[in-house]
Protein backbone atom coordinates (compact mmCIF):
# COMPACT_ATOMS: atom_id res chain seq x y z
CA UNK A 1 0.00 0.00 0.00
CA UNK A 2 1.17 3.46 -1.07
CA UNK A 3 2.49 5.71 1.97
CA UNK A 4 -0.11 8.07 2.03
CA UNK A 5 1.92 10.16 4.99
CA UNK A 6 4.39 12.89 3.66
CA UNK A 7 7.59 14.13 4.34
CA UNK A 8 6.74 17.68 2.90
CA UNK A 9 3.13 18.36 3.99
CA UNK A 10 4.14 19.81 7.38
CA UNK A 11 5.99 22.19 5.58
CA UNK A 12 4.05 23.26 3.63
CA UNK A 13 0.88 23.94 5.26
CA UNK A 14 3.14 25.63 8.43
CA UNK A 15 4.20 27.71 5.22
CA UNK A 16 0.67 28.19 4.10
CA UNK A 17 -0.45 29.48 7.48
CA UNK A 18 3.08 31.96 7.79
CA UNK A 19 2.46 33.67 4.52
CA UNK A 20 -1.09 33.70 3.81
CA UNK A 21 -4.27 34.80 5.70
CA UNK A 22 -7.02 35.47 3.45
CA UNK A 23 -7.05 34.00 -0.45
CA UNK A 24 -4.87 32.31 -2.28
CA UNK A 25 -3.84 31.83 -5.56
CA UNK A 26 -1.29 29.26 -7.04
CA UNK A 27 0.16 29.31 -10.44
CA UNK A 28 -0.91 26.00 -12.95
CA UNK A 29 0.62 24.85 -15.72
CA UNK A 30 0.47 21.88 -17.91
CA UNK A 31 0.71 20.94 -21.66
CA UNK A 32 -2.52 21.20 -23.93
CA UNK A 33 -3.38 18.35 -26.91
CA UNK A 34 -1.62 21.02 -29.68
CA UNK A 35 1.26 20.75 -27.55
CA UNK A 36 1.13 24.44 -26.39
CA UNK A 37 1.57 25.15 -22.35
CA UNK A 38 -1.08 26.38 -20.76
CA UNK A 39 -1.04 28.75 -17.67
CA UNK A 40 -3.68 29.51 -14.71
CA UNK A 41 -4.01 30.86 -11.58
CA UNK A 42 -6.31 29.08 -9.69
CA UNK A 43 -8.02 29.33 -5.50
CA UNK A 44 -6.58 26.88 -3.17
CA UNK A 45 -9.21 25.51 -0.97
CA UNK A 46 -7.45 23.32 1.71
CA UNK A 47 -5.16 19.98 2.00
CA UNK A 48 -7.04 16.79 2.17
CA UNK A 49 -7.03 15.77 6.15
CA UNK A 50 -7.79 11.41 5.00
CA UNK A 51 -4.71 11.87 2.23
CA UNK A 52 -1.89 14.62 2.77
CA UNK A 53 -1.56 13.64 -0.96
CA UNK A 54 -3.89 15.54 -2.14
CA UNK A 55 -4.56 19.65 -2.15
CA UNK A 56 -7.98 20.73 -2.70
CA UNK A 57 -8.66 23.60 -5.22
CA UNK A 58 -12.59 25.10 -6.92
CA UNK A 59 -13.33 24.87 -10.47
CA UNK A 60 -16.67 26.13 -12.05
CA UNK A 61 -17.73 23.52 -14.81
CA UNK A 62 -18.30 26.20 -17.07
CA UNK A 63 -15.11 27.46 -16.87
CA UNK A 64 -14.26 26.06 -20.52
CA UNK A 65 -10.62 27.34 -20.79
CA UNK A 66 -9.38 25.33 -17.29
CA UNK A 67 -11.84 22.93 -17.40
CA UNK A 68 -10.31 21.84 -20.89
CA UNK A 69 -7.30 21.78 -20.42
CA UNK A 70 -7.76 19.65 -17.06
CA UNK A 71 -9.71 17.04 -18.75
CA UNK A 72 -7.47 17.25 -21.82
CA UNK A 73 -3.92 16.45 -20.11
CA UNK A 74 -4.52 15.74 -15.87
CA UNK A 75 -0.75 15.67 -15.10
CA UNK A 76 0.18 19.27 -14.53
CA UNK A 77 2.66 21.27 -12.19
CA UNK A 78 1.54 24.50 -9.52
CA UNK A 79 3.86 26.92 -8.31
CA UNK A 80 3.21 28.30 -5.22
CA UNK A 81 5.39 31.15 -3.93
CA UNK A 82 5.74 31.81 -0.24
CA UNK A 83 7.10 35.25 -0.23
CA UNK A 84 6.93 36.18 3.56
CA UNK A 85 9.26 32.62 4.24
CA UNK A 86 11.30 32.74 1.11
CA UNK A 87 10.55 30.01 -0.77
CA UNK A 88 8.82 28.42 -3.75
CA UNK A 89 7.31 24.83 -3.98
CA UNK A 90 6.89 23.50 -6.96
CA UNK A 91 4.64 20.67 -7.07
CA UNK A 92 4.32 18.02 -9.73
CA UNK A 93 1.33 15.37 -9.90
CA UNK A 94 -2.31 15.34 -11.51
CA UNK A 95 -5.57 16.44 -11.04
CA UNK A 96 -9.19 14.89 -10.58
CA UNK A 97 -12.25 16.21 -11.40
CA UNK A 98 -15.31 15.73 -8.65
CA UNK A 99 -18.65 16.96 -10.07
CA UNK A 100 -21.63 17.04 -9.45
CA UNK A 101 -23.24 13.09 -9.18
CA UNK A 102 -26.03 14.56 -12.14
CA UNK A 103 -22.89 15.42 -14.50
CA UNK A 104 -21.44 13.07 -16.75
CA UNK A 105 -17.51 12.98 -16.35
CA UNK A 106 -14.99 10.38 -17.67
CA UNK A 107 -12.61 11.15 -14.37
CA UNK A 108 -13.49 8.60 -11.84
CA UNK A 109 -13.30 10.18 -8.47
CA UNK A 110 -9.87 8.79 -6.75
CA UNK A 111 -9.92 6.41 -4.25
CA UNK A 112 -9.07 7.19 -0.44
CA UNK A 113 -7.99 4.42 1.61
CA UNK A 114 -6.47 6.45 5.32
CA UNK A 115 -9.67 5.96 6.20
CA UNK A 116 -12.56 5.99 3.45
CA UNK A 117 -15.06 6.87 6.33
CA UNK A 118 -18.20 8.62 6.35
CA UNK A 119 -18.86 11.87 8.43
CA UNK A 120 -19.66 9.96 11.03
CA UNK A 121 -16.38 7.80 10.92
CA UNK A 122 -18.32 4.58 11.40
CA UNK A 123 -19.37 3.20 7.84
CA UNK A 124 -17.43 2.36 4.94
CA UNK A 125 -19.21 4.78 2.29
CA UNK A 126 -17.79 4.70 -1.48
CA UNK A 127 -14.94 6.85 -3.16
CA UNK A 128 -17.82 8.91 -5.02
CA UNK A 129 -19.81 9.35 -1.86
CA UNK A 130 -16.49 10.61 0.38
CA UNK A 131 -16.19 13.08 -2.42
CA UNK A 132 -19.65 14.17 -2.83
CA UNK A 133 -19.55 14.56 0.59
CA UNK A 134 -16.47 16.85 0.76
CA UNK A 135 -17.60 18.98 -2.04
CA UNK A 136 -21.03 19.79 -0.24
CA UNK A 137 -18.56 20.74 2.60
CA UNK A 138 -16.95 23.39 1.03
CA UNK A 139 -19.65 24.36 -0.53
CA UNK A 140 -20.98 25.46 2.59
CA UNK A 141 -17.83 26.99 3.84
CA UNK A 142 -17.84 29.30 1.04
CA UNK A 143 -18.90 33.11 1.64
CA UNK A 144 -21.99 34.26 -0.01
CA UNK A 145 -19.94 36.17 -2.47
CA UNK A 146 -17.81 32.89 -3.65
CA UNK A 147 -21.26 30.91 -4.24
CA UNK A 148 -22.81 33.86 -5.82
CA UNK A 149 -19.50 33.04 -8.90
CA UNK A 150 -20.54 30.06 -9.80
CA UNK A 151 -24.11 31.54 -11.22
CA UNK A 152 -22.43 33.60 -13.35
CA UNK A 153 -21.28 33.51 -17.11
CA UNK A 154 -18.15 31.23 -17.98
CA UNK A 155 -14.90 32.89 -16.83
CA UNK A 156 -12.74 34.24 -19.53
CA UNK A 157 -15.18 34.39 -22.30
CA UNK A 158 -14.92 37.59 -24.25
CA UNK A 159 -16.74 39.94 -25.11
CA UNK A 160 -18.15 40.44 -21.21
CA UNK A 161 -21.79 38.99 -20.96
CA UNK A 162 -23.83 42.42 -19.81
CA UNK A 163 -24.11 43.12 -16.18
CA UNK A 164 -27.64 41.48 -15.47
CA UNK A 165 -25.29 38.19 -16.07
CA UNK A 166 -23.60 39.45 -13.13
CA UNK A 167 -26.46 40.55 -10.96
CA UNK A 168 -26.01 38.09 -8.31
CA UNK A 169 -23.88 38.91 -5.96
CA UNK A 170 -24.43 37.04 -2.79
CA UNK A 171 -25.80 33.82 -2.37
CA UNK A 172 -26.90 31.45 0.56
CA UNK A 173 -25.85 28.28 1.21
CA UNK A 174 -29.41 26.28 0.86
CA UNK A 175 -28.22 23.03 0.75
CA UNK A 176 -30.38 22.07 3.40
CA UNK A 177 -33.49 23.11 2.15
CA UNK A 178 -35.81 20.72 0.84
CA UNK A 179 -35.29 19.99 -2.83
CA UNK A 180 -38.95 20.48 -3.37
CA UNK A 181 -39.00 23.65 -2.70
CA UNK A 182 -39.76 25.46 -5.65
CA UNK A 183 -38.52 28.91 -5.21
CA UNK A 184 -36.55 30.79 -7.30
CA UNK A 185 -33.92 31.54 -4.46
CA UNK A 186 -33.60 27.58 -4.51
CA UNK A 187 -33.57 27.03 -8.47
CA UNK A 188 -30.60 29.60 -8.63
CA UNK A 189 -28.86 28.22 -5.83
CA UNK A 190 -29.00 23.99 -6.82
CA UNK A 191 -27.76 25.43 -10.53
CA UNK A 192 -24.73 27.35 -9.02
CA UNK A 193 -24.34 24.27 -7.12
CA UNK A 194 -24.45 22.42 -9.34
CA UNK A 195 -21.75 24.28 -11.31
CA UNK A 196 -19.40 23.68 -7.83
CA UNK A 197 -16.64 21.07 -8.51
CA UNK A 198 -13.73 20.08 -6.75
CA UNK A 199 -9.96 19.85 -8.19
CA UNK A 200 -8.37 17.07 -6.27
CA UNK A 201 -4.67 17.94 -6.97
CA UNK A 202 -2.43 13.98 -6.38
CA UNK A 203 1.29 15.39 -5.66
CA UNK A 204 3.88 12.86 -6.91
CA UNK A 205 6.80 14.94 -6.44
CA UNK A 206 7.77 18.32 -4.82
CA UNK A 207 10.87 20.52 -5.00
CA UNK A 208 11.20 23.10 -2.06
CA UNK A 209 13.56 25.87 -2.90
CA UNK A 210 14.79 28.25 0.25
CA UNK A 211 15.96 31.48 -1.63
CA UNK A 212 15.85 33.32 1.91
CA UNK A 213 19.10 31.41 2.89
CA UNK A 214 22.97 31.74 1.59
CA UNK A 215 23.63 29.54 -0.22
CA UNK A 216 20.16 28.78 -1.17
CA UNK A 217 18.70 25.35 -0.68
CA UNK A 218 16.71 22.95 -2.64
CA UNK A 219 15.24 19.59 -1.75
CA UNK A 220 13.60 17.43 -3.75
CA UNK A 221 10.52 14.71 -2.56
CA UNK A 222 9.86 12.02 -5.16
CA UNK A 223 7.21 9.12 -4.78
CA UNK A 224 8.41 5.78 -5.68
CA UNK A 225 6.47 4.03 -7.25
CA UNK A 226 8.07 1.07 -7.33
CA UNK A 227 8.83 1.28 -3.51
CA UNK A 228 5.65 3.14 -2.62
CA UNK A 229 7.33 5.26 -0.43
CA UNK A 230 8.60 9.13 -0.36
CA UNK A 231 12.57 9.61 -1.09
CA UNK A 232 13.56 13.28 0.06
CA UNK A 233 16.91 14.28 -1.71
CA UNK A 234 19.07 17.90 -1.37
CA UNK A 235 20.49 18.83 -5.10
CA UNK A 236 22.43 22.20 -6.13
CA UNK A 237 20.61 24.88 -5.34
Amino acid sequence: MTDTTTPWTQLIQQSHKKNYQNVVYVQMTNLRRNGQPSLHNIGFLDFLKDDTRYLIFPMALNDNNLHGDVKSNPTAQLSWQMQTTKEIYNLSGRFYITSSPTRITRFPAPKITTPNKSPTDTDEISSKEYWEFLRRHFWSSLSSQNRAIYTWPPPGETPKSDKEAFKCLELDDMLDVAPGYNNSDKILHDSAFDNFCLLAFKVSEVVRFEYGVFPQKRTIYRLDDEEKEWIVEESNP
